[in-house]
Order: C-alpha cells, then structure tokens, then sequence
C-alpha cells in the first residue's frame, strides 16, 4: 500500500548555459508536497460483430501518462519553474525595479514623515529620480501630487520627513496648491532601484515572455509502500525519463481559507532507455530481502527476461 506523497526532483536534459545549468544538474528539488498523483489514460478502438452486437476484440492506444504536484509551499524558482520564465538579477545596465506603497500619518503640518515597511517596521526614504516619480495622494482631504525630476541629469528628490510638501488643487479650474495639515493621512508611491552594484543581493524577478514556457526534464520521485503481511515500509520511487512541464498554472490569492497550494502539471513522453527500448515511465521498488515476507502477492507477473 502506498500512503507517502512523494519527494520529487527534477533533472536537467540538456545543458543550458545561459543559466548555468549542465546536462544531468538537479534543477528543483521538491520536499513539501501535499500530493503527487500519476494519472495513466488511454484509448481504444473495437471490433464488434454477430447477434447484439458485442466487443470481439478491442485495441488500446494513445497512452498518456500525467503526474500532478500540489506543493504546499512557494519559492521564486519553483514559481519559476511552473511559468517557465528567466530569472533577472539586477545588474548596474538592467536594474530591478521594485514598487512601493506605504501610508503615513502627518503629524507635523506641511510635512510628510518618513514611511516605514509594512512587514519589517523598517524606515523607508522615497526617492525620485528621473522617469520614477514620488506620487503622493492625501486621503484625508482628495488632492495629489508627484515630486518630478525633470532631467535626465537632474538632482535626486528625497522624501526626507523634514520638507514641506505642497499638493496640487485643481479646483474650480485652478491649480492651487494645499498645504497638509496635522493629521492628514498620506498615501506614498514610488520606484526603488535596485542595481546590485555593490554584489549584495537584495532583489531577483521571474520575467515571464510571450516565447517562453516551461521545459522538459527527468523526473524522480521517491516515496515508500508499506507491506499489508508485516507493516514494514519499503522505498518506492518513479521515474519519468521526459517529462514535459505544462503551462497551465492558477496562482489564487485570498484572505479566507487554508494557504493556498501550487499545482504542478507534468506529462510523460516518450523516451528511448539505454536498452534501445521505449519507455514513458519506470517504477522502482528497492530495499527488500525477502520477497515472500514484504510481497502481498505475486507482484513479479508472468513475464520473465
């Protein structure tokens, strides 16, 4: 009997250089799965004939072989991998643009204070350079504004806490502008650049293109099976030689309910072993010492090599 989900690795077919990764490189490792289901489905054809009809021989064909993984956690490569996008790190000539939005309380009047991390309670320090605003919006009285440099070579705005800021008033169809007042709730965007200039990584994004999509890998995948005769566990794994990872992909973001899960699809293809054979899958039970003590029945078939 099987009850384990499995762990679950994935192979690298080919090598890929521009990512690093060498022909036979163990791409993802997956520990942390809540299911791992193998669907096998198949067609067939029949021949019927004589009084009512019946079945007299029937064809199988279109084999297909589909293995779902529902992981119960994400990580930014596995994530990755299931989109089947390229990794970004940033670098001084293609930076990573992260966006912000904090919300702050003035408690000084005319003055904006210095918004901090909603997660970590850090300190934050908007800055406006050009072609990445500081946009400001007063909740508290409906006006807007954003802090624009101009130039391409205009002096960096920083939000410092201490500088007045003024809103923009579009009134009756004038401008005006509107100092803040103590109170006020401000909402604060803007555009962190990040150029990994320094070698510390503090950023990396998954850029998903129109041409790009998941690839093909060995699979692996280990689990155990448990003897009805002795209670005794044995390992257990699959093997899929080439498997495609497919597109379709839901990532559901919600307040309410359990975490949400990643579904992983996968379908075997066909693969030629080091035999010369066909295979789509192989299953592997290991780690006996006696058939007739673990066996819950004649298991080995009729076929003999």
């Amino acid at each position: 009997m099987i009850k384990e989900v499995a762990n679950v690795y994935f192979e690298a077919l080919e090598d890929d250089l521009a990512a690093g990764v060498y022909k036979g490189d163990v791409v993802l490792f997956l520990d942390s799965l809540k299911v791992s289901t193998i669907e096998q489905t198949a067609e067939s054809a029949d021949a019927r004939g004589g009084w009512s009809n019946p079945k007299l021989v029937s064809w199988d064909y279109g084999r297909e072989i589909n293995v779902t993984l529902e992981d119960a956690l994400m990580s930014l490569e596995s994530l990755r991998f299931m989109l089947g996008g390229a990794i970004k790190r940033p670098k001084s000539t293609a930076p990573v643009i992260v966006r912000h939005t904090e919300q702050v309380v003035c408690t000084t009047g005319g003055v904006v204070p210095l918004p901090k991390d909603h997660l970590t309670d850090r300190t934050l320090t908007p800055k406006a350079t050009y072609g990445h605003p500081i946009r400001l919006i007063n909740l508290t009285t409906g006006v807007r504004t954003q802090l624009v440099v101009e130039q391409e070579e205009g002096e960096a705005i920083v939000l410092d806490g201490k500088k007045a800021i003024k809103f923009k008033n579009p009134a009756a169809g004038v401008t005006t502008e509107v100092a803040t007042k103590y109170g006020d709730v401000i909402r604060i965007f803007w555009e962190e650049i990040i150029a990994n200039e320094t070698g510390a990584e503090t950023a990396v994004e998954v850029v998903i293109s129109p041409n790009t999509f998941p690839g093909t890998y060995k699979v692996v995948g280990d689990t155990f099976m448990r003897s009805e005769k002795t209670g005794k566990d044995e390992p257990f794994q699959f093997i899929i030689a080439k498997a495609k990872v497919l597109s379709d992909v839901t990532i559901t973001l919600e307040a309410e309910g359990d975490p949400s899960t990643f579904e992983m699809q996968l379908s075997a293809l066909r693969a030629t072993n080091e035999q010369g054979e066909n295979e789509m899958m192989k299953l592997v039970r290991y780690g006996f010492t006696n058939d007739e003590s673990v066996d819950d029945g004649d298991d080995h078939g009729s076929v003999a090599e």
